[in-house]
């Protein structure tokens, strides 16, 4: 189980030190940010694409306007193609695609600024300031590539600005002073943001992993199952797949507790349930239903393939029992998805291919399909 203390971020990047954790944490973030990356692609477009009426106004060479109309078109189609292409973006290298895009439309600002026939220097250093703040706080992104997009549009600016305008030393150097005083101050809030943001993720799986796990055995409970089964059942009846269910329960559990104690049966619940978790699917729930009784959901599996890892987890409990010297069987009852099911019949009807098991001498899987069953012994 996730545990909050031990999720170390790095004091340089503000990102967490574990990459796994670090691209959970940014898949979480853009998926959330979806729509606003939509709403926030086309609006840009259609910003910079309706001061074109102006252009016509302010600019009298026709070369001009064409270089102008030109950038103005592709801000719009870069809009439009952001807006229902977003899947593209974010099928993998996400930030580094929006980094890129932010910097298409930076460098497509500079070409209409540096043409531009009655550009004024201080409206274009505000803008650029509204860019800087922009790029910080209104984009989804990695802190580091933000500062290079807020950097290298400094840069540019300083570029045009050189080649542009003939401003004095002093405006200069306060314009510019302003910006990267901005620049910071905006990388420490992005920082402390981000920082906060991947704390606050951490708490919520933390805590979400807690109202869906079982604390001792680290296997889901019974709430989560049931929502999961409850999933399966309706995607089975949408679009034909099927599954199977698995339940057991350890032969004469109250023995151990009685004879040797409580701790001594809690260790063998979470040796079975290490056991157990290392021999199915990651898709697969195994769940803790009660006491010593579990329950694994197998999607996609028929009955024999689910009756066929009942047995080879009974076999392997029993022979990693026998290594340590403590004989230790299971029982176990497996049933398939048929049409008709609901929550309460199919779980009715493993709970049956169960108790079939255990009054049949335990150690053996007992497999029920409506009337017919199965029985495996040892």
């Amino acid at each position: 189980m996730m545990d909050p203390q031990t999720q170390a971020i790095s004091k340089l990047t503000g990102m967490f030190l574990d990459k796994d954790l670090e691209r959970r944490f940014e898949d979480s973030y853009l998926n959330r940010s979806k729509n606003q990356l939509r709403r926030i692609a086309q609006g840009i477009g259609m910003l910079f694409f309706i001061f074109i009426f102006y252009d016509f106004s302010a600019n009298k060479s026709n070369e001009t306007l064409v270089i102008i109309c030109i950038c103005r078109f592709i801000f719009l189609f870069l809009g439009i193609f952001f807006y229902y292409r977003l899947d593209f973006f974010l099928k993998s290298s996400t930030f580094f695609k929006i980094t890129v895009y932010e910097l298409i439309y930076i460098n497509l600002f500079f070409i209409i600024v540096f043409v531009y026939e009655t550009s004024h220097f201080l409206i274009q250093a505000f803008a650029i300031n509204v860019i800087i703040f922009g790029v910080f706080f209104l984009i989804p992104n990695i802190l580091h590539y933000r500062i290079f997009i807020a950097l290298y549009t400094l840069a540019g600016f300083l570029v045009v600005t050189m080649s542009k305008y003939t401003p004095a030393f002093t405006e200069l150097i306060a314009i510019y002073s302003y910006l990267l005083i901005a620049i910071f101050i905006n990388t420490i809030s992005v920082y402390s943001l981000g920082k906060y943001m991947r704390l606050d993720y951490v708490y919520k799986q933390y805590f979400k992993e807690l109202s869906t796990k079982d604390p001792l055995t680290n296997t889901y409970n019974r709430l989560k199952f049931n929502e999961s089964l409850s999933s399966e059942i309706e995607l089975a009846k949408r679009y034909g797949n099927t599954f199977s269910l698995i339940m057991f329960d350890i032969d004469h559990f109250k023995n151990f507790n009685d004879k040797k104690g409580h701790s001594f049966g809690d260790k063998i619940l979470v040796e079975v349930s290490n056991l157990v978790k290392e021999s199915i699917r990651g898709v697969d729930i195994f769940a803790r239903w009660g006491g010593e009784e579990f329950v694994i959901l197998l999607p996609h599996t028929v009955s024999d393939e689910a009756t066929a890892l009942a047995e080879r987890l009974r076999r392997a409990i029993y022979k990693e029992s026998l290594k340590k010297e403590i004989p230790l069987t299971c029982s176990f009852g497996v049933t398939s998805f048929y049409n008709h099911d609901n929550h309460d019949v199919i779980m009715e009807r493993v709970d049956r291919a169960l108790y079939k098991a255990k009054g049949s001498g335990r150690n053996v899987v007992v497999t029920e399909l409506y009337s017919l069953e199965r029985q495996c012994s040892q």
